[in-house]
């Protein structure tokens, strides 16, 4: 039976902060909704057709008689939205359709474990992190957030498991899901934004999961995964969750990532979910740069003036995090588009654009990448750190290049997994790698995407021999004035 609770529109924009003393953004403006003071205006609301809600709720009640699956989510959802916006443009209308994507037939990902992803929103997300690479591509076609992130089709999540675990009917997703390759849950936005506590979305796909018995991966910015009703839904055999944290500088945060929970917030959560026994990680993704290319790693740098410090990403955050319990953590160095490059100067003042040498490191035309060995160098110091306090560490390769997978498989605790869950949780048996090229361009508009390297495509992971480059780069070590640069005078944000 589907549940039809009443559910209030108070404090609706306020709905994913619960303290404002570490957040800084409430989400949508309230000129956005429709006014409901007076009894007129309620009543006008309530006479708003909602053809979209209509729609959804028959499909579901009639997934309701065809499954197992015993589903209480609230469809009332979509015809508060429906009338909410019903006179404004919303940007690809009041819900995310085509929701879960396999994505690693893009050249950036085709080595990626666990490119079977979800977001339960779409078109946006309320952290509105300035270095987003979905907000650069979203704001751009004019989607983003415009006028807030809306939920998914849920009825697509329940008939794309009751086909495949409950019929014999066809479905293109039918080889991938009967693998139980784990699904990622977070992507192009954050499932567990706060306002998630008002439309329950992600509550009701983690039911989903739980009872088709599904392995995933939670990836979020926010502690709203360790409030009770979520944490008690986490199935320890079925999930691990990776929280994102790219500094521990909360006065910083709130300008570079002004959406988000404050970094104290997602610690503690990380602590909370450690405590419960969930397989939990810390993703220090994007690694922002400390001071310019070639600091660490080229003896003839030169800075003309004082070097100047970013104090975003630092070493010390090892210390923190490890101080939280978790066991794991994944390292990833930014690569960073122009777009999101311009955003942070407008809002902290701080040109980062200095810090790269385009003319040398030119891995794309849009993007600025750091170079290889200067990457090498802060994995190395943080897998030295985590060495130190006996915490498992990891290197996530996206963005940087394939070679960067190949290239630092000696940094990973597990051998067999970047993302350092498998043989951690005993789920999480497969992974997208072994879906053959032929069966990821199904579910890709771009049908002319070609493997980066067809003979290393599936090649197993952990034992590859190493080239001259990588010798090379693990042979790295500190300039030989590394002591007296650090006497020199800074210039710090």
């Amino acid at each position: 039976m589907i549940g039809r609770t009443q559910m209030s529109d108070d404090n609706i924009n306020n709905m994913e902060l619960r303290n404002n003393s570490d957040n800084v953004i409430s989400f949508p403006p309230p000129s956005d909704s429709i006014t409901s003071g007076s009894s007129k205006s309620k009543l006008s609301k309530d006479k708003i057709p909602t053809p979209t809600y209509d729609k959804l709720l028959s499909e579901g009640e009639k997934l309701d008689k065809l499954s197992k699956y015993n589903c209480e989510f609230d469809y009332s959802i979509y015809k508060k939205l429906e009338q909410r916006f019903a006179h404004k443009n919303v940007r690809g209308g009041i819900v995310k359709n085509n929701p879960m994507k396999l994505v690693n037939s893009h050249h950036s990902c085709q080595q990626c474990f666990y490119a079977l992803e979800i977001d339960t929103y779409g078109r946006g997300c309320v952290h509105n992190c300035l270095y987003c690479y979905a907000k650069a591509e979203l704001t751009v076609h004019g989607y983003w957030n415009n006028p807030m992130p809306m939920p998914i089709n849920i009825n697509e999540i329940r008939k794309m498991f009751y086909t495949v675990f409950e019929t014999d009917k066809k479905s293109k997703w039918r080889t991938v899901l009967q693998q139980k390759i784990p699904l990622r849950v977070g992507c192009m936005s954050d499932s567990f934004m706060w306002m998630d506590q008002k439309y329950k979305v992600s509550q009701e796909l983690l039911n989903i999961l739980n009872y088709y018995d599904y392995p995933y991966t939670i990836l979020t910015r926010s502690d709203l995964i360790a409030r009770d009703d979520y944490l008690n839904l986490l199935n320890p055999s079925l999930c691990s969750v990776q929280f994102s944290i790219a500094s521990t500088n909360d006065k910083m945060n709130k300008l570079i990532e002004p959406g988000t929970p404050s970094a104290k917030r997602r610690l503690k959560a990380v602590e909370t979910l450690s405590k419960a026994g969930i397989w939990t990680s810390v993703r220090i993704n994007p690694i922002f740069p400390i001071y310019p290319d070639g600091y660490y790693t080229n003896p003839d740098f030169k800075w003309d003036g004082p070097v100047p410090k970013f104090d975003f990403t630092t070493f010390e955050m090892v210390d923190e995090i490890a101080a939280t319990g978790t066991k794991s953590i994944i390292a990833g160095f930014g690569r960073f588009s122009s777009f999101a490059l311009n955003n942070i100067e407008k809002a902290i003042g701080f040109n980062l654009k200095p810090f790269f040498n385009k003319d040398d490191v030119n891995k794309s035309r849009r993007d600025w990448h750091f170079s290889d060995k200067e990457i090498r160098y802060y994995y190395e110091e943080f897998k030295r750190r985590c060495d130190k306090v006996g915490v498992e560490k990891t290197v996530c390769y996206i963005g940087n290049g394939e070679e960067h997978f190949w290239g630092h498989q000696d940094l990973w605790s597990n051998k067999k997994d970047c993302c350092n869950i498998k043989d951690r949780i005993a789920s999480f048996k497969s992974d997208t790698r072994q879906v053959p090229f032929e069966e990821r361009l199904k579910f890709t508009t771009h049908k002319c995407s070609k493997a980066i390297n067809p003979k290393r495509l599936h090649e197993d992971v952990g034992a590859s021999p190493e080239s001259k480059s990588e010798v090379f780069l693990k042979s790295i070590k500190p300039p030989k004035d590394w002591e007296s640069k650090n006497d020199e005078p800074e210039v710090n944000i």
